[in-house]
């Protein structure tokens, strides 16, 4: 064997020889077959036979083996050749592969008129290390510095006090550093070392937070896997990721203090970087406006001009931006698939900027850019460049200089969301901020033109705990909060009963300031009161009761419609459904509300229950469980002034939702009958809308926007009680309610001879649709006036 396996003897020869060794053996010891003695060369013939035998065995045997093993490593060859070819492949070229990412940044967005709202800029941030806050940096380079002084034998020796009073002597110099580096922050955003510190310390702060709650989660979950097992190991504390990360302490710095501090950040590049940004800036954000404040009510009346600047113009629809990525973020679009390692290079870096609320998140992936690579190969030293491409623009509807005015409007300097004298006796304290929303619709397309709300997001900070809570600040109220719509319904359903044939305009209803013959107490028109003489309207056709908001005849429409029917007109109008103005984020709506009707669920239980006629008496004057929002109310007067045609309301410029089922066309007469009653409202001396009652026989004319023409409808409707801190003490306690309240309307149209825009107005327990949100409309329609979209009044023309 020895002389075959160093390739003296070729096989025959090392068989012959195994073979004659083995017949040798056999002669020496003769064997017995079935118990007879075997000559010496009879021995042999049997052994060479016997012998040929067992290595022809032991050879197939090995050559099973090879065979097998040859198998084995041939289906591994076609595992990795042919089957996972093309990753290893991968793999290998990504070893020779050198890639570098480029950032890319958002896309701008616009208003109608091309004014720019918001873009990404190249800027400078400023980073530190979170050990440079919290001050183990100084403890770690101190203790490090002790160490290799005397010797990590010697230290070793030491016990803990021991140890704690030598690092306490050199500490000085690496404080030193720490000091130096806040100087020369502060330095450079020009502020004092005391400002600059306390933002750290409110990173300090956030972080520990953050680690507080991650740990509490780590311990739970150590729990439930070990529960109260002896051999449980004790639990401990991982760090964060943002314990061990800078932090952003400078944000937006431009050259030349990046200049100053990376002097610093070159001699220790351990405690600050200064690092490539790009910063969203919002240069429209900041508005100068302007009100006359000859046409306020009294009051608020002065000569002059009222001049406010507002430092957050359009952000509660616009949106902002947040720095850094969360969960929702990474798994909604990862940079890198965890599965297939699959780049997305729209994907999310835990770094980046994301839109952060209104059409900014609404709107990301189109806002979002592409990013850009550098790719270097080791073995030929090539590099090629893929430039990263812009997120596409965007222009909204929004006209910002008209959206300044609609703030400005709602806002506490205007003093017109101010409980006032002129509103009527509420219960509420003269002087209390009210919350409103408003509206402004192009008719002709469905376009949004501005959208407040009060208060505004950016006055959060300024509340009492109490006060937010209370006033909610962060609500978009022209799209998120619903309500129900009082009266201003009354000429979609006026529209309903005639397009229905359950009404015909030549008919007169008579007012008997109560529908249900035998029920004075419910159903009962607003004049009927005791305070007005329990007076009635009496006979009235379509126009005269729509000016005059007769409740009594509006009952009547309602129940000669029935319940489906006018179900399905108001939802015709939009009532119960989203409008998809363009601030729904991927596919689903965050804050744009579709309010309620009732549902055909309801309306057999109604039946079933003998409720359904009155129901449809109470919707009739949208009270009942009917509720939408301001921007539901707009759209349903402008699909009314379009004759029927519905255009769903936009906030982008070319994006318009389409509709599910065709228009109904409504009758020129009766689009002309309910422009009439709607005209009157505002201008007849007894319309609900026309006039500002200061006392008996004192009145000043609500609109002052002529030659312009207004139309308009006013509704006071009922309001659930009102939060507020009645004791003084700072907390809202669970019974601190104002009942008896009720929400103010104003829904109306201004043109120069036909309806062109709409205009919605809802003041939160404001009460007199006319009184309240009245005047608010009327300053609304002069913006408008002012942004040219209508034309200017005389100028001597002052409330009359």
């Amino acid at each position: 064997c020895l002389l075959g396996l160093t390739g003296n003897l070729d096989h025959e020869h090392l068989i012959f020889r195994l073979i004659w060794a083995h017949a040798a053996l056999v002669s020496a010891y003769p064997a017995t077959v079935e118990g007879l003695p075997i000559s010496p060369g009879t021995a042999m013939q049997t052994t060479i036979r016997i012998g040929t035998s067992m290595f022809q065995r032991r050879v197939l045997i090995l050559a099973a083996c090879a065979v097998f093993v040859n198998l084995i490593l041939l289906a591994q060859l076609v595992r990795l050749a042919v089957i996972e070819g093309e990753q290893h492949a991968e793999v290998a070229q990504s070893r020779l592969l050198v890639q570098t990412w480029l950032p890319t940044w958002r896309g701008s967005i616009y208003d109608r008129k091309g004014r720019l709202l918001a873009e990404d800029r190249p800027a400078y941030d400023v980073a530190v290390s979170y050990d440079s806050i919290t001050g183990t940096w100084v403890e770690r380079h101190a203790a490090a510095a002790a160490r290799a002084d005397i010797g990590r034998e010697q230290w070793n020796m030491l016990g803990p006090e021991e140890r704690e009073a030598l690092i306490s002597q050199y500490r000085d110099p690496f404080s030193e550093t720490i000091d130096s580096m806040w100087v020369v922050l502060a330095d450079a955003a020009g502020c004092s070392t005391e400002e600059i510190e306390l933002v750290g310390n409110q990173i300090k702060g956030r972080v520990q937070h953050m680690a507080a709650v991650v740990w509490d989660r780590q311990q739970q979950s150590h729990d439930e896997r070990f529960g109260d097992a002896t051999d449980r190991p004790d639990f401990r504390h991982r760090p964060i990721a943002e314990q061990e990360a800078f932090h952003v302490v400078l944000p937006d710095i431009n050259d030349g203090q990046a200049v100053t501090v990376q002097r610093f950040a070159d001699e220790h590049p351990e405690l600050v970087r200064v690092r490539y940004a790009r910063v969203r800036a919002t240069p429209a954000a900041s508005h100068s406006v302007t009100l006359e404040a000859a046409t306020l009510p009294r009051g608020l009346r002065s000569e002059g001009d009222l001049t406010g600047t507002l430092d957050a113009v359009g952000t509660q629809v616009i949106g902002g931006i947040r720095q850094g990525v969360w969960k929702e973020d990474m798994r909604r679009r990862p940079f890198r698939n965890a599965d297939t390692g699959a780049v997305d290079t729209k994907g999310y870096m835990l770094d980046d900027e994301v839109g952060s609320g209104g059409l900014e998140h609404a709107w990301e992936d189109w806002l979002r850019g592409t990013r850009g690579s550098i790719n270097r190969r080791r073995d030929r030293n090539e590099e090629a460049r893929i430039d990263p491409i812009p997120g596409k623009n965007l222009q909204t509807t929004l006209d910002i200089a008209l959206q300044a005015r609609a703030e400005f409007i709602l806002s506490d300097a205007s003093g017109l969301l101010n409980v006032q004298s002129w509103h009527g006796d509420s219960g509420l304290d003269i002087g209390r901020p009210l919350n409103a929303a408003a509206v402004i619709l192009d008719i002709k397309t469905g376009e949004v033109l501005a959208m407040a709300s009060a208060p505004h997001r950016s006055t959060i900070d300024s509340m009492t705990q109490v006060d937010r809570e209370i006033r909610a600040p962060w609500v978009q109220r022209s799209v998120e909060a619903v309500y129900p719509p009082g009266s201003i319904v009354k000429p979609m359903v006026l529209a309903a009963a005639v397009m229905e044939g359950a009404h015909d305009l030549e008919s007169s209803i008579t007012c008997r300031g109560h529908h249900y013959p035998n029920r004075k107490d419910i159903a009962r028109c607003w004049i009927y009161r005791p305070r007005y003489g329990l007076a009635t309207h009496g006979d009235l056709q379509a126009a005269d009761a729509l000016s005059r908001s007769c409740n009594c005849y509006f009952y009547e429409l309602g129940a000669h419609l029935g319940l489906e029917r006018l179900v399905d007109w108001l939802e015709y109008f939009g009532a119960g459904r989203r409008l998809d103005t363009g601030l729904s984020a991927h596919g689903q709506s965050e804050i744009e509300s579709e309010g309620s009707v009732p549902d055909a669920t309801l309306i057999a239980a109604l039946h079933g229950s003998g409720e359904a006629n009155f129901e449809s008496v109470m919707l009739a004057i949208g009270q009942g469980r009917f509720a939408w929002t301001p921007l539901h109310a707009a759209n349903a007067f402008a699909i009314l002034a379009r004759h029927g045609q519905r255009l769903t309301p936009t906030l982008v410029r070319g994006v318009q939702a389409s509709q599910e089922t065709p228009d109904r066309a409504i009758a020129p007469q009766v689009v002309d009958t309910i422009l009439e009653g709607l005209e009157a409202a505002v201008t007849a001396d007894h319309g609900t809308g026309s006039r500002m009652r200061y006392g008996p026989g004192d009145y000043d004319r609500i609109f002052s926007v002529a030659p312009a023409r207004v139309w308009g409808k006013t509704g006071t409707a009922q309001a659930p009680p009102m939060p507020s801190d009645l004791d003084g003490d700072g907390v809202l306690g669970e019974g601190e309610r104002i009942a008896g309240l009720h929400h103010a309307w104003f829904v109306g149209m201004a043109g120069a001879e036909e309806p062109e825009y709409a205009v919605a107005v809802l003041v939160e327990h404001g009460g007199s649709g006319g009184r309240v949100a009245g005047p608010i409309a009327n300053q609304l329609m002069r913006a408008l006036m002012h942004e040219g979209y209508l034309p200017e009044p005389p100028p001597e023309f002052l409330l009359q």
